[in-house]
């Protein structure tokens, strides 16, 4: 029976496929332009605030309105655990380019972003991450990557909130991959706590490599903050791996 029905659902998947193309190519041609627009806005209001919280509010509307624009549903849980007045580094798991526009759009603060140095040769986008006080990072040259470790504790140290993705890459299969050990260094010398962020949706959403959007529901889960206090830099792995347990066991119950 199971082999008859074969047909029938290729038929399917292949209809579904015809009715998303639409979709698909009318995201494509809006974001671009979209993305120009307030990268332009963004640029011009760094001008007028130089600790590039204006210019990191208009890169959080970008973020809103290009999941509107997609009419992507996102459901939102446990911002009640974070105390508005309080300094947190966000670590969210890491599966595709949406989890940086949810993170954007949907954190309750200000804060800066770690992001893969190449980004920021991107005209316009990169000089715009700049102005906005974003943080480039040389994953291939661990002194430059330490510096970026340093500006990022400078910015906790005046009260700017942090995100990093743990993992140091998208995932390739879906699953949460091991953390890299020596950005926990961060949360301990600077004794700030790590607020885990689950994404849910977006490896379905939006794979890896792929430019072509598939409308699924999707969720950020906050969880508590766990506190750096009990761990020192010879510790780094032991916070990792908490962490790292905190997210892994969210995933396996869904």
């Amino acid at each position: 029976m199971e082999l008859l029905n074969l047909p029938h659902m290729a038929t399917r998947s292949m209809l579904r496929k015809g009715l998303l193309f639409p979709y698909q190519v009318f995201i494509i041609l809006c974001f671009f332009p979209l993305t120009y627009v307030w990268g332009v806005v963004s640029y011009v209001a760094s001008f007028f605030d130089a600790n590039g919280n204006l210019a990191h509010r208009c890169i959080t509307q970008w973020a809103r309105t290009s999941l509107a624009l997609a009419g992507l549903t996102v459901h939102i849980e446990g911002q009640e655990r974070l105390n508005p007045q309080n300094t947190y580094i966000f670590m969210p798991n890491h599966a595709s380019f949406l989890d940086t526009l949810l993170a954007f759009a949907y954190i309750p603060c200000d804060f800066r972003d770690i992001i893969k140095e190449e980004v920021f040769s991107i005209p316009l986008l990169g000089l715009v991450l700049r102005r906005s006080g974003q943080i480039p990072m040389d994953r291939n040259n661990p002194w430059k990557a330490l510096k970026s470790l340093r500006q990022a504790a400078d910015l906790l140290k005046e009260g700017v909130s942090v995100l990093v993705f743990p993992e140091g890459t998208r995932t390739p299969n879906g699953k949460i991959q091991e953390f890299k050990t020596a950005l926990f260094i961060l949360p301990i010398r600077s004794r700030i706590p790590v607020v885990p962020v689950l994404i849910e949706g977006t490896f379905q959403a939006l794979k890896r490599g792929s430019i072509l959007l598939n409308p699924v529901p999707l969720k950020l889960t906050f969880y508590d903050p766990i506190p750096a206090d009990s761990f020192g830099v010879r510790d780094r792995r032991l916070y990792a791996d908490k962490v790292r347990q905190v997210l892994s066991i969210s995933m396996v119950r869904l």
